[in-house]
């Protein structure tokens, strides 16, 4: 493997004349300092060979990223620069394999197909259920410097002032594929002592967070579910979420809408690596990712182009809001209230009724 290097030499010329038995340079000692050098030079370029080498024999000899193309074709080329970056970071080799969806990613890490990945919050918690053998890494930011959104219950300011206000109210809620308009919110107020069954008088299936908002103003729910960042502005509907989606594109007075209940946050996306991988290699890839933006901007924009914050470290405890669906009680409720509303829901659109989340 091609090493880089930064050229460093060792600049004799710049010594002082000196008696010293290592660094003497009045001509009786510099046969010393030339060999003295060269080893500094030496140990420099083959410190990080040797540590990689050791990490290879750990690894098998090559670390396996998995990428997730989504149907586009220049994948590959585009996830390159951070491939060539991990790989120089870690001194070892390492190889892209190519995934088309995101679930085959996560069953790539569950199975060691794999070793490191990027998943959204949800797929990592699907892994982390089936095997706890995936560990988070770090979590990308936005420009704005939100490094996750949260799950919102709204409703129209003044009428319903509070989620216990609520009760015997309508509800209209998202497709059950969806985190935030469906799942989290729903496992959320049930594990709170609010079962979405008993507490609310219907669940209004609707297409998404925007349909949810027209049955809002409609007078057909009372209250309805999205997602925000809920950081920035809240007058322009914070900086990204269906607020400001609202906001943008129907210039909605925001301030005329309420958030009675958020989610614990829920990170954008999550660089992952398997448990098994030697703690070496995970300090160096925390350390790496933790300085990519600033130290490598072509490397981090190939794998995260559509947050331009960096990363921040996180933990299996952020995830706590896409877990909580995973319980078996949650998992039952949430399977039921799907099927009671499958066939009054509208056809989904075909985005696939995810409207309401960031870009994966």
């Amino acid at each position: 493997m091609a090493m880089k290097t930064s050229g460093w030499m060792c600049p004799s010329w710049k010594l002082p004349r000196t008696k010293s038995p290592i660094c003497r340079t009045d001509g009786g000692w510099l046969p010393v300092l030339a060999v003295y050098c060269l080893a500094l030079c030496c140990l420099a370029v083959l410190a990080p060979l040797a540590a990689g080498q050791v990490l290879a024999q750990d690894m098998g000899s090559r670390f396996r990223i998995g990428v997730v193309t989504a149907g586009r074709d220049d994948a590959r080329s585009e996830a390159e620069p951070f491939r060539d970056e991990l790989e120089y970071r870690l001194g070892l080799p390492a190889d892209l394999f190519l995934m088309d969806t995101l679930g085959e990613l996560t069953d790539a890490l569950i199975a060691g197909h794999v070793q490191y990945g990027r998943l959204s919050a949800t797929a990592y918690a699907a892994a982390r259920k089936a095997c706890a053998c995936v560990e988070p890494l770090a979590a990308p930011r936005d420009g704005d410097g939100a490094d996750g959104f949260h799950a919102i219950l709204m409703t129209k300011a003044g009428e319903v002032p509070s989620l216990e206000a609520l009760a015997g109210k309508r509800l209209a809620i998202g497709p059950a594929r969806s985190t935030a308009a469906f799942r989290v919110p729903l496992a959320g107020l049930a594990a709170s002592g609010r079962d979405p069954r008993q507490f609310f008088s219907a669940l209004v299936p609707v297409s998404g967070p925007e349909e949810g908002l027209a049955a809002l103003y409609d007078g057909l729910a009372e209250a309805a579910l999205g997602w925000s960042t809920l950081l920035g502005e809240a007058d322009t509907g914070y900086s990204a979420g269906t607020l400001m989606q609202a906001y943008d594109r129907m210039r909605l007075d925001v301030g005329r809408l309420t958030v009675v209940w958020q989610s614990p946050r829920i990170p954008f996306a999550v660089h992952v690596v398997r448990s098994d991988v030697a703690p070496e290699l995970k300090d160096r890839l925390r350390q790496m990712l933790s300085a990519l933006q600033d130290e490598a901007p072509g490397a981090y924009f190939a794998i995260e182009p559509d947050f331009g914050g960096g990363f921040v470290p996180v933990l299996p405890e952020d995830f706590s809001a896409v877990m909580l669906p995973l319980e078996p009680q949650w998992q039952a409720m949430l399977k039921e209230i799907a099927g009671q509303q499958s066939a009054a829901l509208a056809p989904v659109p075909e985005d696939g009724g995810e409207g309401d989340l960031p870009p994966p």
